[in-house]
């Protein structure tokens, strides 16, 4: 089994070696293209990056310390995730990360719009720096006040002129509901200072700095955008991630055109979120506060009242102290009285607190933090604020119909419930402990039920008196520790890393955009000869036609730029690669049949380079001291007897039954060079086929075998007419002549099969006009004489007409792009 995959591996690696050898002898052969299109490719990505703004990144590393939530819950990732959100995830609520939760509010809109308005980046400014463009921030020259915030998008242009005037000009305001634009071409000369009306609204401008150094007749472009908008364009320039999993460290990231304005939008983020925390921590000191003075006023009032009450009544019975008539009273029931008074205390209180609970409209409000004594519900109270917080965040990021906020809903409304319930129990416990106080106290007093009666009044005057004054007391001392709270403005978040980044644009990233446009300029002329390969229908090399047919190839001619249409090789230095070729086309038959003295050339169709191979092989022939007969058998188009002018040859042969012609006297001697005669086509006759038929044309070819070493008959093609099936009878071997480039590739198992059937004698093939150059064909002519055939073509063959001059000077613009 692991032998046969072994082989399978080697099979393959042996089919894909052709390939790549094909491939790399296709790249050099158009090296020139591929240079080319790496030369442009790289030219435009270079004007590509050189016209792109330069990004750089601004980091900055915020810790979120383990203590109270800030802004909903800006505590570490173990704390936070314990306790409250351990008990929603037990009843099946999804709980997601506080950290994450911080991460959002950092980039969140509602942040960067205060962001944006304490900047001031609702005004962009910028200017041209080589092919790119720069923002003007701290540099800018001049800054211009708005009469008002845009509601859509303006921008215009502005240019510093020689006389220290400002130039506004090509004004664009850009409607947001309706998508138009509208463009003023109004030029307007401002000198600083002055309030102007323009077509976006009035403005001013105010110089800074730079005004005087920056150069005169520099444009610089100003967009005034909309809060919202700039908000957006600013929230995606700022990203937020976690260090790591272990730590509650967030990694705070710009990315900007300018450092300095990156580093701003850093410092600037960390300090409104700062401001929110504090803000969200004092939202349940501030509402205690409320709550406080509220009772604060209204217990002063009946404070008031009560000592109003115990005046009038001293002076009414004219007493000033009741103490020394009452002492004894006093200092029995003192222990009873100060009981009464701390329970009915901790009543009011709870009462005040139940009212605010029975509230509905106080559903969304932080429950006030009065801790009573022995109140198993001031946790509970602790615990739902926190809750609270985590609900008004969440609701004013997001809406209130998420699901986390109506989950958090539900649990509000049953702690707060819960809450009221306890409140409730709380207020009945107490409610028992004053009745049974004020039965203590009311036995005390029946004891000295001979004091006066104005004295008793008296002693309920001074003890409801003493209640409102130690209410009074103890919401005064509330509210002084509600105050210091709120005067605590530090948040559970720390910057421990200040913005810092690298001097070197982080976009656009020179490198890789060189490497892309190198590997764009080398894909893209390899994808136009892939397209040209996969819509390419005919032969492109001796590799096509070995993969279909197994006639033996006996030659490959390339191209050839011949001086005219009748030219031949004797015109050619004796190692010029066409007389190579050649050379080597004679050596291949001898090789293949060492015997055969007569060879039909022919084709499949016109424009093959036929009559081109058919003279050419002949004088090739002659070149070794064979004689050589060369005859038209193309008796309908007489290619090759064109140049002669004779009426008599072939057909005068065929023709002449009784035998009275001459071989000698049709022939012409040493017609194309010495050593080749050759015999004409002769007179077109009315029935080519049937003439050819003639067994007169055995007794030429058995006549001319006494005389010649080699006879070689350039005929029709095989298809259309029947002449070169008919002549192929008495050959001894049949050269059939396929053109690279005009042979389509659908044809090749036609001829496989007209091999494997014999139709022809000795049938073998030789390819034309191929672009050895190229390579592609896996061979070329070297033969160690240090030498390749370079770049050549020529236009005969069968038929070299009007139309051929057409197809020649097309195919050669397909050349062209081959190379």
């Amino acid at each position: 089994m692991s032998g046969s995959v072994q082989n399978t591996n080697k099979e393959e690696d042996i089919q894909l070696i052709p390939l790549f050898k094909m491939c790399w002898a296709l790249f050099l052969a158009n090296l020139k293209w591929f240079i080319l299109s790496v030369i442009l490719c790289l030219v435009l990505g270079y004007l590509y990056q050189a016209r792109q703004s330069r990004v750089y990144q601004r980091q900055a590393v915020i810790l979120f310390e383990d203590n109270e939530s800030g802004s909903g819950g800006g505590m570490s990732r173990s704390a936070r995730n314990n306790g409250l959100n351990t008990l929603m995830q037990l009843n099946g609520i999804s709980v997601g990360d506080n950290l994450k939760n911080e991460m959002f509010i950092l980039t969140s809109e509602r942040l960067m719009t205060r962001v944006v308005d304490s900047l001031g980046l609702d005004v962009d400014y910028t200017t041209s720096a080589g092919l790119h463009s720069v923002a003007l921030y701290t540099d800018r020259p001049f800054e211009i006040a708005f009469q008002q915030k845009a509601e859509n998008l303006v921008r215009f242009e502005a240019k510093i002129q020689a006389d220290g005037t400002v130039k506004l000009s090509d004004f664009l305001c850009y409607n947001r509901s309706t998508g138009k634009k509208k463009i003023f071409k109004e030029h307007l000369s401002v000198r600083p200072g002055v309030m102007v009306k323009t077509p976006i609204g009035d403005l001013a401008i105010n110089k800074t700095t730079f005004f005087s150094r920056f150069p005169v007749g520099k444009t610089i472009q100003i967009h005034h955008l909309p809060i919202e908008m700039a908000a957006k364009i600013y929230q995606e320039k700022i990203k937020a991630s976690a260090y790591d999993k272990e730590t509650s460290l967030v990694v705070l990231s710009a990315q900007d055109i300018n450092t300095a304005r990156a580093e701003d939008l850093l410092n600037t983020v960390y300090e409104a979120y700062k401001h929110d925390v504090v803000d969200n921590k004092n939202r349940v000191a501030s509402s205690t506060a409320n709550f406080i003075d509220r009772r604060v006023a209204l217990i002063g009032q009946e404070l008031t009242q009560v000592e109003n009450r115990l005046a009038s009544f001293k002076q009414q019975n004219r007493v000033i102290d009741f103490q020394q008539a009452a002492g004894t009273v006093t200092a029995q029931s003192a222990d009873a009285r100060q009981q009464a008074l701390q329970l009915e205390t901790q009543l009011s209180v709870a009462r005040y607190l139940q009212e605010f609970l029975q509230n509905n409209s106080n559903e969304h409000q932080i429950i006030p933090a009065i801790n009573l004594e022995k109140a198993t519900f001031n946790g509970q109270i602790d615990t739902y604020n926190q809750l609270m917080n985590e609900r008004n965040k969440n609701a004013a990021n997001s809406s209130g119909q998420s699901p986390l906020v109506r989950d958090l809903d539900k649990q509000l409304a049953a702690q707060r419930t819960s809450i009221l319930s306890s409140v409730r129990s709380y207020v009945r416990s107490i409610e028992m402990q004053v009745n049974a106080a004020r039965s203590n106290e009311k036995s005390l007093m029946g004891q000295v039920g001979h004091a006066p009666q104005a004295a008793k009044e008296a002693l309920d005057i001074q003890r409801q008196q003493n209640l409102k004054e130690t209410l009074y007391t103890y919401l005064l001392n509330k509210r002084e520790e509600v105050a210091l709270q709120l005067a605590i403005n530090e948040a559970n978040v720390r910057m421990v890393e200040n913005p810092l980044g690298s001097s070197s644009p982080v976009s656009p990233r020179k490198v890789v955009i060189m490497f892309i446009a190198f590997l764009v300029g080398l894909i893209i002329p390899a994808v136009i000869l892939w397209v040209r390969e996969l819509f390419d229908i005919t032969i492109s090399g001796r590799q096509d036609v070995e993969g279909i047919v197994t006639a033996p190839v006996v030659g490959e001619l390339p191209r050839w730029d011949s001086p005219s249409e009748d030219a031949l090789i004797t015109h050619c230095a004796a190692n010029d690669p066409i007389v190579e070729a050649f050379r080597m086309l004679r050596f291949s038959l001898s090789f293949v049949r060492r015997t055969a003295k007569v060879i039909v050339v022919t084709s499949t169709t016109p424009h093959h380079g036929k009559s081109f191979i058919s003279r050419n092989l002949s004088v090739v022939f002659a070149m070794a001291n064979k004689r050589v007969l060369l005859i038209d058998a193309d008796i309908r188009k007489r290619t090759l007897s064109g140049d002669f002018g004779r009426t008599a040859g072939l057909t005068s042969w065929l023709v002449d039954e009784d035998g009275q012609t001459c071989l000698e006297d049709i022939v012409v001697k040493d017609g194309l060079t010495k050593g080749v005669d050759f015999l004409p086509a002769g007179i077109l006759p009315p029935n080519p086929a049937e003439l050819l038929m003639s067994g007169r044309l055995e007794e030429l070819v058995a006549i001319a075998r006494e005389q010649y070493d080699f006879i070689i008959f350039d005929t029709t093609p095989i298809f259309g007419v029947a002449d070169a099936s008919i002549v192929d009878r008495v050959a001894d071997l049949t050269l059939y002549v396929l053109r690279v480039g005009v042979q389509e590739k659908a044809f090749l198992p036609e001829l496989e099969k007209m091999y494997q059937d014999k139709k022809m004698r000795n049938l073998c093939l030789v390819l034309n006009d191929s672009d050895v150059k190229s390579r592609k064909t896996g061979y070329g002519y070297g033969y160690g004489y240090g030498y390749g055939y370079g770049q050549y073509g020529y236009g005969y063959g069968y038929g070299y007409t009007k139309e051929r001059k057409e197809q020649k000077l097309g195919r050669g613009l397909l050349g062209k792009l081959r190379k």
